[in-house]
């Protein structure tokens, strides 16, 4: 099996690699591919393996040099930040036969460049993964998770707390370019009372983290994900996702400014070197460190009203990246998780086999039972 990792040089790249390596066998192959030598090296000393490793310098903007990387390969795990050329790189990963996992921002733009080729993936027999990840790529998991645990799923909103070290002066270019297309595509709509519809300020709820977190007031932010579990779960009142920010000065004074200057393309670079600013100088968290995702989940279990909860927490973000994603890539391997067609990577794994290949890679999951309530 010869599995591409096409980012292995950023961090989130290089952190999926080292765990994913220890998981292949000796007839396996892991290409580590990025645009920096250095940083190549810097992922290969972090990786023990009995596969084969190796690395290849490839500019993503070189589609030639692309198409050669990928040829012959069974998996493209694709971290690279260029939501531009999304529609490029999986059509290139199509024609050369091999399968995808992505773990970009989950943006309109990207979902659908995704979108218009799904029809081409499925007539190939191809598995693409997108949305992969902490959030996106484990909100809905938790969700089907609590969904298997009472007869009557009612209300499943899913939290997450954010106390981390953003290392905004270490971040490159496309990142921040990534991330400001979510922030311009930001808004407030979520599952709320049985109807899709945007939440009022009002609305947003206060969740207690535990510390170092605390309790934050979090607001909804839009996952792919998300959207079919209504339809999946008819029962279903409320279920959304929603995020503590970055910091109140990040929040209420830059953010405005970062998403005025979106607005404006002649201001696109500037806003690139003002929002670095603003994510180093404001958006500061002090260890320790901290991410937690969770869910208290209410139904009906037995005819009796009932809630069942889950918590997966790590200090590490990239870690917390890393394990869903090698968490993903075991049951792409074992078969469960290989389905023909565009699939959400929260959606298309089994969650508990899930939790137990996170946990053994070192993320902290926490299993409720189901109680009366």
């Amino acid at each position: 099996m010869r599995i591409v990792s096409l980012g292995a040089s950023g961090h989130a790249g290089s952190r999926i690699a080292a765990l994913l390596a220890p998981e292949l066998d000796a007839a396996d192959e892991l290409v580590l591919a990025g645009r920096s030598a250095q940083r190549l090296a810097r992922t290969r000393t972090l990786i023990t393996s009995a596969a084969q490793i190796s690395t290849a310098i490839v500019n993503v903007e070189d589609q030639q040099a692309v198409r050669d990387l990928v040829s012959g390969a069974d998996l493209v795990i694709v971290t690279v930040s260029r939501p531009d050329l999304i529609g490029a790189l999986a059509r290139i990963v199509l024609e050369a036969g091999a399968d995808w996992l992505d773990t970009m921002l989950s943006t309109p733009p990207k979902i659908a460049a995704l979108r218009a080729l799904e029809p081409d993936i499925t007539a190939a027999g191809r598995c693409f993964i997108t949305d992969g990840g902490f959030h996106p790529g484990l909100p809905a998991t938790l969700v089907r998770w609590a969904a298997e645990r009472v007869d009557e799923l009612t209300e499943a909103d899913v939290t997450a707390g954010l106390h981390i070290d953003w290392q905004a002066d270490a971040i490159d270019d496309a990142t921040i370019e990534e991330m400001l297309t979510e922030f311009t595509d930001f808004d407030m709509v979520t599952w709320i009372d049985g109807v899709r519809r945007r939440v009022r300020w009002s609305e947003c709820p206060t969740v207690d983290f535990g510390q170092p977190i605390g309790s934050q007031r979090v607001i909804p932010m839009g996952l792919a994900e998300m959207v079919d579990l209504p339809r999946q779960y008819p029962s279903l009142q409320r279920c959304g996702f929603y995020v503590t920010g970055f910091s109140p000065a990040m929040d209420y004074l830059a953010l405005p400014v970062v998403m005025a200057m979106a607005k404006v393309p002649a201001l696109h670079r500037a806003n690139v070197r003002f929002t670095r600013w603003a994510m180093t100088h404001l958006a500061v968290s002090r260890p320790p460190y901290r991410l937690v995702l969770q869910t208290v989940a209410t139904g009906r279990a037995s005819g009796i009203p009932s809630q069942v909860s889950v918590r997966i927490a790590a200090e590490d973000s990239y870690l917390l990246t890393a394990a869903p994603v090698v968490a993903c890539v075991n049951q792409w391997r074992d078969g469960s998780a290989r389905r023909v067609g565009l699939h959400f990577q929260a959606q298309v794994m089994e969650p508990n086999a899930c939790f137990a290949d996170v946990t053994r890679l070192g993320v902290e999951v926490h299993l409720g039972e189901v109680t009366p309530i």
